[in-house]
């Protein structure tokens, strides 16, 4: 019954698609999408009571190994307080990071014999929005600080994103010497949702090349463990193509082309399964955990996009989070996490507040490149997209609501930043002494 009511409904939805429209504008698309989406969660809502993550969620937590990671909250929002200032004047006024703050808590790095860089990795489809990780990029150049977005492919997969990043970390190092004693600076890694992933595979798959370039690796809402989102999504083969239906309508793509496909690829790699069998053969080396700092945190705000989907895994599996990961999920076994409890939903730390014409414009040339090779691969839809730049600008204007967040994502980077690369020091294992005793023959006998 569940499936012949889905068929219907997905026939139905074809036929109306019937013929395209070529010049829809981005609004139209947006509703298009939405509309689509809300039609298939109705059909599945209504036909079926199976809960596809239910065994799943919180799964690392629930293991036969005891789960242990450290809390430093305190210290992040310690950080966070100091860097992030609130405008007394005029309390409309979104929070911003201050300069001269920011410059005096990294002083002391800076001063090292071997400084540091950042590398921002950006999460699912991360090309198709325009300013995605600009914001932070640029308070961290503004301090002087080398900072650089990855050119990971957005639609790639884990494994194949991690040699990027790889290359990335290795080609940051090189190119980032000191003019001192041409020392190699280490690289800060900073992930976010599945740009995380991403990192934390690199340094599985690559640990050996990795060990001595990594100065901090940060997973800004990460799902390490899965997420439901995707799980529930690909889990039923109807729903999975309402999910095709949804970017048919988003991209103008037929939803049986490849460039559909390539997109909901990548979305595997964040199911339950997928982790799972990833994590069994590639876990984050022990000699990285030190160094990492998980963040995750919620949102219930009535002006986030991300709301009514974080409410969805509230309702079906008692789980919080920010919209698309869990927060349970978001953490990696014996790292250091930070537990934010204060509103910040999945596209609080990557979108701009401020949406321009030339933010646009900037996207457009840095990714001229991406297109080149999608053009050679055979893939005629260009970035960024319509619906990319309405959806952009759109989400910008959602997160300049004054008063929703209490710390800008600037703040929350740097206050990160320092919380990684603050990593407290391995003691090293004191080697004991050997003596030696005289025996009665009068030989010398070495003992313990």
């Amino acid at each position: 019954m569940e499936s012949l009511c889905f068929r219907k409904e997905m026939t139905f939805y074809a036929q109306q698609q019937q013929p395209r429209t070529p010049n829809k504008t981005p609004t139209l698309l947006l509703r298009d999408v939405e509309k689509t989406l809300q039609r298939v969660t109705n059909t599945y809502t209504n036909n079926t009571n199976v809960k596809p993550s239910r065994a799943f969620t919180g799964w690392m937590k629930r293991g036969k190994r005891e789960f242990t990671a450290k809390d430093e909250t305190s210290a992040f929002l310690e950080r966070c307080e100091y860097v992030c200032v609130e405008n007394e004047e005029d309390q409309r006024r979104l929070p911003t990071a201050n300069e001269k703050r920011a410059r005096e808590l990294f002083e002391d790095f800076k001063e090292q014999s071997s400084p540091f860089a950042v590398l921002l990795v950006p999460g699912l489809w991360g090309h198709h929005y325009p300013g995605y990780y600009v914001t932070v990029r640029d308070v961290f150049r503004s301090i002087d600080i080398e900072c650089e977005i990855s050119r990971v492919n957005s639609e790639g997969s884990v494994k194949e994103n991690a040699r990027t990043v790889k290359d990335e970390i290795e080609a940051l190092s090189e190119n980032t010497k000191s003019d001192k004693n041409e020392r190699r600076r280490r690289v800060l890694a900073m992930g976010h949702s599945k740009g995380g992933l991403d990192i934390a595979a690199a340094l599985a798959l690559f640990e050996t090349e990795l060990e001595d370039k990594l100065a901090g690796f940060v997973c800004v809402q990460s799902p390490y463990g899965g997420s439901p989102i995707a799980e529930d999504l690909l889990s039923n083969k109807y729903v999975r193509s309402g999910v095709h239906f949804a970017l048919e309508a988003a991209f103008g793509e037929s939803r049986n082309s490849e460039a559909i496909k390539k997109m909901v690829k990548p979305v595997e790699d964040l199911t339950y399964r997928a982790r799972i069998r990833f994590l069994r053969k590639h876990p984050l080396p022990e000699q990285f955990r030190d160094k990492t700092v998980c963040f995750h945190s919620k949102t219930t705000s009535k002006d986030s996009a991300m709301t009514n989907i974080a409410l969805y895994s509230l309702s079906q599996y008692n789980e919080e989070g920010d919209g698309l990961v869990c927060r349970s999920d978001a953490e990696i076994p014996h790292t250091r996490v930070v537990r934010y409890d204060e509103e910040f939903d999945h596209v609080d730390p990557a979108f701009p507040t401020a949406f321009s014409d030339a933010l646009v414009r900037d996207h457009r040339e840095f990714y001229a490149k991406e297109n080149e090779r999608r053009i050679k691969r055979g893939n005629e839809m260009l970035l960024p997209t319509p619906l990319g730049i309405k959806g952009a600008e759109l989400t910008s204007q959602v997160l300049a609501v004054p008063g929703r967040v209490k710390h800008d994502t600037a703040s929350v980077h740097l206050a990160l930043a320092h919380l990684a690369l603050s990593a407290p020091a391995k003691k090293k294992k004191k080697k004991k002494k050997k003596e030696s005793i005289v025996l009665q023959n009068g030989e010398r006998e070495v003992v313990a």
